[in-house]
């Protein structure tokens, strides 16, 4: 049964995470709060709830988005007047279910004390935390997927990220496939292009973070200023550059690093864009038995970046960003027809 003090509390929740989105909605929701905003820390969010949009009596910020958000955290902080509760759940147990059970019923019971409402029966909070879960549609739930054994570059340039929003669009979260997206941009664009990216569709978009263990299922955005690796056990590496390129990130380096790693295992799609950036990495992958796709040129804004690796012979299949989705889904029939 719902407390009373919980229903009409309004919130906002803000997790860069789909999965982890979708799980705190349904928990707000099993206990008669309105979640009224529920997507990730961006200034959007802020706007939306400066202006009022949202209506939110608290918000519920997931502290995944510590890290590359601090500046998003403080101006949140300045011109947000209603409570704002951290949610940490990178200091619990993996699948532990009964401390996920305490910690789901701890949350609820702040989220009261924080909005005026004190609780005095915790019953209420005895439902467990598998039956939660299993509330969540498989195909969701699984935005965290295993450990990416096969991971594909997405380069692209001028007109990629439209592209790269369709290419996205299409592919469905179980997807056994990981990619590094090397876009040409400013350092202080990274993280609103993984945002807007990350509303595509349903894989995971994020700005690549030292140490993180890459899964299929996710797409990990390339810095700038530093050099993207992944190292024997899966997880991402950051480096200083230690090379000379015109083009910053350089799409070729981190097709011929992603090509050293993972050798038949890798792909790279080249996307709309000026330049040849790119065509010296698909040749270095494509003596690892890497695949090679490219966008065609009808399709591009520019197509100079596409051309100029097809020019070279490696590519296998070019086509418009539907397409290349959908080729890429029949590629792994058989893994999804397996999961």
């Amino acid at each position: 049964m719902k407390e009373p003090e919980l229903n009409n509390i309004n919130i906002a929740i803000a997790s860069h995470e789909q999965s982890q989105r979708l799980y705190l909605r349904m928990a707000m929701e099993a206990n008669g709060l309105s979640v009224v905003l529920n997507d990730p820390l961006s200034k959007t969010f802020i706007e939306k709830l400066r202006n009022a949009h949202a209506h939110a009596d608290v918000v519920l910020l997931d502290m995944h988005d510590d890290e590359h958000h601090e500046a998003l955290i403080d101006e949140l902080l300045e011109v947000i007047d209603i409570p704002i509760l951290f949610n940490d759940v990178t200091a619990l147990p993996v699948n532990e279910p009964n401390t996920m059970s305490k910690w789901y019923g701890t949350l609820m019971r702040k989220i009261a004390a924080l909005t005026g409402r004190g609780i005095q029966d915790r019953s209420q909070f005895d439902r467990s935390y598998e039956s939660l879960v299993a509330e969540i549609p498989p195909q969701l739930y699984k935005s965290q997927g295993d450990l990416a054994r096969r991971v594909w570059v997405l380069g692209s340039s001028l007109g990629g990220p439209e592209a790269l929003k369709r290419f996205l669009k299409k592919l469905p979260v179980d997807l056994p496939v990981a990619f590094v997206l090397v876009q040409h941009l400013g350092a202080n664009f990274v993280s609103l292009l993984a945002d807007q990216l990350n509303q595509a569709g349903e894989f995971q978009v994020m700005p690549a973070q030292d140490g993180h263990v890459l899964r299929h299922g996710q797409v990990v955005v390339a810095p700038v200023t530093e050099r993207i690796t992944i190292n024997p056990i899966g997880a991402i590496k950051l480096t200083p550059l230690d090379y000379d390129s015109p083009y910053t990130p350089c799409i070729d380096k981190v097709v011929s690093d992603i090509a050293a790693r993972y050798k038949s295992r890798s792909g790279a799609i080249i996307f709309s864009g000026m330049c040849d950036d790119g065509k010296h990495g698909c040749q270095a992958m494509k003596q690892y038995d890497g695949h090679i796709w490219a966008q065609d040129a009808d399709s591009c804004v520019i197509s100079s970046m596409p051309d100029s690796v097809r020019e070279t012979g490696v590519v296998s299949y070019s086509a418009g960003p539907e397409q290349l989705a959908d080729n890429l889904i029949k590629q792994f029939q058989f893994d999804l027809m397996d999961s």
